[in-house]
């Protein structure tokens, strides 16, 4: 028997707003999250001029970390513990998750390690600081401090597939719930890498923008002067389950995971194939999944990036998965609001998607002034839509050629 997929409860942080009300006002009003970096996270000669960073201060109040000293903690416990509580806020105690399935960049960074050669190694330094998988620890812990599962290890699963990190954590979860695995699982991701070595790293592979501009307007997908993106930080934590234990609680469900699409071409570490087969191949994958026909698609969350290359494939595989019929879809990008956030923006993205489908309206791919020949969809520029939507496609193309797009379907 195949189970339903509905996805009840969310959390976030953003650069946009640290609640979903707020997410959701800025987002629909066409804000940016993106800052000026100089002089702040980093010095006036810096390469990079700006990101949107999440700073420490503007975050929420944590239950599970409210004795703590904020400054001893990693920022990506901090957001991941604000998003899940915000997620399990309503969730009775005795709702049993069977897993989780959380993408997450945590581990050794420079900064890490600098600060271990200049303090040393105490007695009481946690050394779980250094393990890629502690934010899906933070999400386990806070889950049993609210007297809800502890999840088995063997179910607490870590993503890490860059840009498709998001999209692959619904992904995966879909499968084990439709196929009767799991009957609830939590999903999403975190990136809270804005620091000035991952700055660094991204310039030197040419993928951020450096130009002199306000930076609200530095992040400009699809349009002719776009020149990279904007790096940014964030958090998502989704409650997926069937619609059979959604029922049985009295939970509204929020939207439907209606088909899921994953590739990979192996091409190149930052560029995908030049004919947009692997990522055609992943956006056919999940209207098959799905079972819906092309023309029924309402919307497209797009990757949208900001880079020359990534605009252009992705709007060429578009045209030919959809035909004619792409010219008639909205097609808008949240990076061009908040920025790349890499792990954890597709997941972030899944909840604008839920927000667009109960609010029956697109945001909107703003800094989009100058049209590019190449790049000639309906982008939804600079102002939210109004959009009757019953199923909207979300893509996500990740470094060295990882597709992954996901089917939501109104309720």
């Amino acid at each position: 028997m195949k189970h339903e997929v509905v996805i009840t409860a969310y959390g976030i942080v953003s650069p946009l707003g640290n609640t979903p009300e707020e997410f959701e006002k800025r987002m629909f009003a066409g804000e940016s999250g993106v800052k000026s970096i100089k002089g702040n996270l980093v010095g006036e000669n810096f390469p990079v001029p700006y990101g949107a960073v999440i700073g420490r201060s503007d975050l929420p109040e944590s239950e599970f970390f409210k004795t703590a000293d904020k400054e001893k903690i990693l920022k990506s416990w901090l957001m991941t513990a604000v998003a899940t509580e915000q997620c399990l806020k309503n969730i009775p105690v005795d709702t049993k998750v069977d897993a989780i399935v959380y993408g997450t960049a945590d581990g050794v960074s420079f900064e890490l390690v600098t600060e271990v050669l200049q303090g040393g190694l105490g007695e009481d330094y946690d050394h779980r600081r250094f393990c890629c998988e502690s934010s899906l620890d933070v999400l386990n812990s806070v889950l049993k401090s609210k007297g809800m599962s502890d999840v088995s290890v063997e179910n607490v699963i870590s993503v890490n597939s860059a840009c498709a990190s998001g999209n692959q954590t619904i992904g995966m979860a879909y499968q084990g719930i439709s196929t009767g695995r799991w009957e609830r699982c939590l999903v999403g991701g975190v990136d809270a890498r804005c620091e000035p070595s991952n700055f660094l790293n991204f310039f030197l592979l040419g993928a951020l923008t450096t130009d002199d501009v306000e930076p609200h307007k530095a992040s400009r997908p699809f349009a002719k002067d776009r020149s990279g993106f904007v790096r940014g930080e964030g958090a998502a934590v989704l409650m997926m389950e069937t619609r059979e234990s959604a029922v049985k609680r009295g939970a509204k469900i929020l939207g439907v995971v209606k088909g899921y699409g994953c590739t990979s071409d192996a091409y190149r570490l930052t560029d995908g194939r030049d004919d947009g087969s692997a990522v055609m191949q992943a956006i056919e994958e999940a209207l098959s999944t799905a079972g819906i026909k092309k023309e029924d698609i309402d919307y497209i969350n797009a990757h949208g990036t900001s880079t020359p290359l990534n605009d252009r494939l992705e709007t060429l595989a578009i045209k030919k998965v959809f035909g004619a019929g792409a010219y008639k879809i909205p097609v808008s990008s949240l990076k061009s609001q908040i920025g790349h956030s890499t792990i954890a923006s597709s997941a972030i993205e899944a909840v604008a998607c839920l927000i667009m489908l109960q609010r029956q309206k697109v945001s909107p791919t703003i800094n989009y002034h100058v049209p590019d020949p190449e790049c000639d969809l309906d982008y939804v520029p600079n102002e939210s839509r109004d959009v009757k939507l019953t199923h909207v496609l979300s893509n996500s193309f990740g470094f060295g050629g990882q597709n992954a797009c996901i089917v939501f379907s109104k309720e």
